[in-house]
């Protein structure tokens, strides 16, 4: 402590003015790996340049091409140099997590959630200071995976600093859009630096439509006057202007339209972007390796759809089934046409949605109607809007809007389409004003709608336009209901609508006021223009002039604005700020800010468990030097470490198992037969210390951001509310009996919650145990993380009116209403594997007879063919970094196999499969195995219905080579006479568990040894053999 005082002093003498809390904030920045050590960065805020990440090269490197550079912003850069020198002496230790989002598609069907913590290492950015108090930033190395192009950092603290700072999070994702032909050009698009040029200041904003959490690139349309979007790869934290090199067509005269230069809409998917201009659609497929693409990246743009006229494309926010979705609207003549687009690993296809009889959406109203087929392709029918409701099977949810004669008003159906169109009721041309209401008000106003978007965790439609009416489409089989948010005026028409699928939305109308509500209540409310909107203003007041481009819920489900402001020396710049949605609200409910009656203390035991998040922390070396400063030669082992340690990780995701491996106890093995030699002193230096996992937690105070359940599986939590002090004093106990909780879920077919309350006066409070379980009512076993479906459980305090605010670490936020995503099928981070060690130990000793292979291979292992084969499974938990032995049922066959060598490897057609392993074929003799003890008393064993063995993990399932004289390892000679024969087999495991959703389906090699001859070959050998020795007889005698 002595040593601290010591150096403030020392610092205040230097004229280092100590900081005051809360006027600095975290900054980052993605850094090149040359050169490192320099005051700025290669590289500027933008996201991850694709060229950079070629495999091979970071292969060889044994690293990745990016470091994260962490930097204080205290408003002067001599400020935010003095901060950091000053909260690094106080004990400020920073940590860098990254957060990587899985692929749309995972590949070789294992999803999986990973994090890794990265402590930093401080770096001076001079490298001529010989100072022990040099200027210095925060370093750290970033990380990539294969099949992620979307990453999260978050930047948080140990608070033991002079200041308390925020976390905060920075999106960082790949580009891989703006690359540069040989001939210099961006077959994207152009960049266009000076923003006041083209932008101007009272635009209307735009919708952003995109995957959520999926898209890397972010596209904002609406440019005036020229063919240009706004990209951004970092959620708006460095924004380019971008002319697209569209090379447009002349329109049709269907589509009924004067052309324009400004691109309408855009939408952006995980692997490509596309644009509509003058109702045509283009599409341009991204340069991503990390993804498993099947088509090539585009060099140019590419129209598509291009015999249809394009009014508007509906995005699919949510993708379903490893896809991603979106509508295409028809307009001009085509008015009445309908198509969803379907994108799977690349890849994009258009289907028309016509029912049977080949009826589009409109034909088939006009059908119903007994209207005349040839006027439905006029203004008189169009398709306003489309969803997608994925719980099981795709079904396609679509607006009508209908005006039979010029004198009437605009009437609207509601299509459903699941390869047939069904036609609901028309949609109520009044307000239904609340559910609460035992009657129906008609109301003047005659609805109009512009647009519908679908929650499928809640299962809650909005349908919008001059008003906003919501239905629970999960009832729509025991009667359709709408209900209307009360609160939004008649006189505004509602331009786009946003969710933030955790519980919230907002949506901006034509004259650009901002509305906001929560999902589940039925009142909405105006951010802008309101009282709190102003205080803000005068708080945030942005230099020169502003208007809003877009509002948006980012990554941590924050409302975000973006804004193009122009300051005094007429320079444009695109800035993004967050939109206190809370602090807003309590300008308009309490003219003075009060807190909640009560306070929530959580209890969740072992949240690992349920929300599958696999997380690794990692520290840097110590250094030695008296300064505590790294150089660029430790930084360089630092990333070699993070580097090896997710190449590792990548190799544990494999078929053959082992019960004690871990990728941190591969990393200690492999360092034997690594050639780098510093790593290695590295971490032997280290004791491997500076790599953990960190996913044992026993009791967190927070509820994990989502839950996954298998079969019947159950997540429990405590929760007790707390009445505060002065609530206790005025009211006394009934403040703690009219403490209350409820839980809604969306649909009761497949969830049940439990509330058991125990009211405790002691304590000022009232305590819940809550219990979320899955009912077991979903049909088939899916693959790990694979189609799972989504809910979301709220839940809600009684005596918590809407108006209660709380004050936290990170600001103001709405309490009393906690939604918990619920997710049921089978999580991620489980596998079945092969469990090789075991296997081999067992065949030993079950066989007495001990036998070694001449070139071990441990993705390979080998087997003895006179030996039974004793096949031994795994369970392993990989969030956890459990194993366990597999005690459930399952089926083994073998689908391919070669003899001598790999390269002689075939699978085998479904046909061959059965032929050579079921006991329905027995007949054509071609089996390759059977089961001891299943010969001679087959009514003993158990099969299934094609004829294959059900295994159980119980018992030693002894399995007998046979090798029929009809199947492909009937006769296997060597080629070499000192080596005997072999034959590679590949074994495909399915569990048949009752239990799980888990489809646990996994093929693994073998290689076995020694396989003997045919007896006709025997005896081909032995007639041989006579007749050569005869011969020689013969011939001797004849001789002598």
């Amino acid at each position: 402590m002595a040593q601290i005082v010591i150096v403030l002093l020392a610092l205040s003498v230097l004229g280092f003015i100590p900081s005051r809390a809360g006027e600095c904030e975290w900054d980052m920045r993605l850094c090149k790996t040359e050169p490192v050590s320099t005051a700025m960065c290669s590289l500027g805020t933008g996201g991850m340049d694709v060229r950079d990440l070629d495999p091979m090269e970071m292969q060889k490197n044994m690293g990745f091409p990016y470091y994260l550079k962490l930097d204080l912003l205290c408003g002067f850069k001599e400020f935010s140099g003095r901060a950091m020198l000053e909260d690094s002496m106080t004990g400020l230790t920073p940590k860098a997590i990254v957060m990587f989002q899985e692929p749309t598609h995972p590949t070789h069907f294992k999803p999986q959630r990973l994090e890794v913590e990265l402590s930093v290492a401080s770096l001076s950015d001079s490298a001529t200071c010989g100072s022990e108090m040099c200027e210095f930033s925060w370093y750290a190395p970033m990380p990539i995976i294969n099949g992620s192009v979307v990453q999260r950092v978050k930047v948080k603290s140990i608070e033991m600093s002079s200041q308390h700072l925020h976390e905060k999070s920075f999106a960082l994702n790949v580009n891989g859009y703006m690359v540069t032909t040989e001939k210099g050009e961006a077959s994207f698009g152009t960049e266009i630096r000076a923003l006041e040029d083209v932008l101007r200041v009272g635009s209307p904003s735009r919708p952003l439509w995109s995957v959520v959490d999926h898209a890397p690139v972010l596209l904002l349309p609406g440019i005036p006057d020229l063919t240009a979007v706004l990209m951004t790869a970092t959620e708006f934290q460095h924004t380019s202007l971008i002319e697209v090199s569209l090379k447009s067509s002349s329109g049709s005269w269907e589509c009924l339209q004067a052309e324009s230069s400004m691109i309408q809409e855009t939408l952006s998917t995980e692997s490509s972007l596309f644009v509509i201009h003058n109702q045509e659609l283009y599409r341009f497929l991204g340069n991503y390796s990390l993804l498993p693409l099947r088509v090539p990246p585009s060099d140019t743009w590419e129209k598509v759809l291009s015999a249809v006229c394009v009014s508007g494309l509906v995005p699919v926010s949510i993708p379903h089934h490893g896809r991603e979705y979106f509508y295409v609207l028809g307009g001009g003549l085509q008015s009445g046409t309908l198509y969803r687009a379907e994108v799977y690993d690349g890849d994009v296809t258009f289907i028309e949605l016509l029912d049977s009889v080949g009826f589009n959406a409109c034909e088939i109203v006009a059908f119903y109607k007994n209207l005349k087929r040839s006027t439905v392709n006029d203004s008189s029918c169009q398709v306003r809007s489309a969803a997608q409701n994925a719980l099981t099977d795709v079904t396609d949810i679509i607006l009508v809007e209908l005006l039979l004669h010029e004198d009437q008003e605009h009437s609207y159906i509601l299509l459903t389409f699941d390869g047939d169109f069904q036609m609901n009721e028309i949609l109520p041309g009044f307000i239904l004003y609340s559910q609460r209401q035992w009657h129906q008000e008609r109301s003047s106003l005659n609805l109009k709608f512009n647009g519908m978007t679908l929650n499928p965790s809640t299962g809650i439609l909005y349908i919008w336009g001059n008003s906003l009416i919501f239905s629970y489409i999960l009832t729509w089989e025991d009667e359709q209901s709408f209900w209307h948010d009360c609160g939004f005026p008649s006189d505004q028409m509602i331009k786009y609508f946003t969710l933030s699928y955790d519980g919230t939305f907002v949506f901006v109308t034509e004259q650009e006021e901002l509305w906001w509500g929560q999902e589940r209540t039925d009142s909405v409310f105006r951010l802008r223009p309101s009282q709190g909107w102003n205080e803000l203003s005068h708080l945030q007041a942005l230099p020169g002039d502003h208007s809003t481009l877009t509002v948006f819920y980012d990554g941590d489900k924050e409302l975000q604005e973006v804004l193009y402001t122009v300051d005094l020396d007429g320079k444009g710049t695109v800035v993004k700020r967050k939109i206190p949605v809370a602090e807003i609200l309590s300008f308009i409910h309490l003219p003075i800010l009060s807190t909640c009656p009560f306070d929530l203390e959580y209890s969740v035991p072992h949240i690992e468990s349920f929300n599958r998040l696999q997380r690794y922390s990692v520290n840097p070396q110590l250094v030695t030097s008296s300064s505590e400063l790294h150089s660029t030669h430790s930084l360089a082992l630092y990333q070699g470490l993070v580097y090896h340690l997710l190449q590792l990780h990548a190799q544990y995701l494999m078929v053959i198992g082992d019960p004690k491996e871990s990728p941190i106890s591969r990393m200690v093995d492999s360092c034997s037969g690594v050639h780098y030699k510093d790593f290695c002193l590295y971490l032997s230096y280290n004791n491997v210390s500076g790599v953990t996992t960190d996913s044992k937690g026993n009791i967190t105070t927070r509820l994990p951001d989502r839950v996954y359940l298998d079969r019947t599986a159950s997540f429990s939590f405590s929760l007790f509310i707390r009445a505060h002090q002065l609530t206790l004093q005025s009211i006394g106990e009934r403040a703690v009996n009219d403490i209350r909780m409820f839980a809604t879920v969306p649909n009761s077919k497949y969830l049940r919650v439990t509330l058991q309350r125990y009211v405790q006066f002691n304590y000022g409070g009232v305590l819940y145990k809550v219990t979320v379980t899955d009912k077991g009512m979903v049909e088939g076993k899916v693959y790990p993380g694979e189609k799972l479906l989504p809910f979301s459980v709220l839940f809600r305090i009684g005596i918590s009116p809407r108006q209660c605010f709380q004050q936290i670490d990170r600001g103001m936020v709405l309490s009393g209403l906690q939604n918990l995503p619920v997710y049921i099928g089978c999580p991620p981070g489980n596998r079945l594997v092969f469990d090789a060690s075991t296997a081999l130990l067992e065949a030993v000793r079950l066989n007495r007879r001990n036998f070694s292979c001449l070139n071990p291979d441990q993705d390979t292992p080998c087997f003895y063919y006179k030996n039974l084969f004793f096949p031994f499974l795994l369970i392993q938990d990989l969030v956890l970094g459990e194993s366990r032995k597999f005690l459930g049922s399952y089926t083994l066959k073998i689908v391919g196999g070669g003899p001598h060598s790999r390269k002689n490897i075939q699978l085998y057609s479904p046909k061959e499969v059965m032929r050579y392993n079921s006991l329905n074929y027995r007949s054509q003799r071609a089996r390759i195995w059977d089961i001891k003890g299943c010969k001679d008393n087959i009514t003993s064993c158990n099969f299934n219905e094609e004829g294959l063995f059900i295994f159980n993990g119980t018992k030693n399932n002894g399995i007998r080579w046979i090798c029929q004289p009809n199947s492909p390892c009937a006769d296997v000679l060597s080629k070499n006479p000192a080596v005997s024969p072999r034959f590679f087999f590949i074994i495909e495991v399915s569990n048949r568990d009752t239990e799980t959703y888990c489809n646990h389906t996994f093929r693994f090699d073998i290689l076995v040894y020694d396989f003997p001859m045919t007896s006709s070959r025997k005896c081909y050998i032995v007639l041989v053999t006579v007749a050569c020795f005869v011969g020689v007889m013969v011939i001797s005698h004849s001789i002598f």
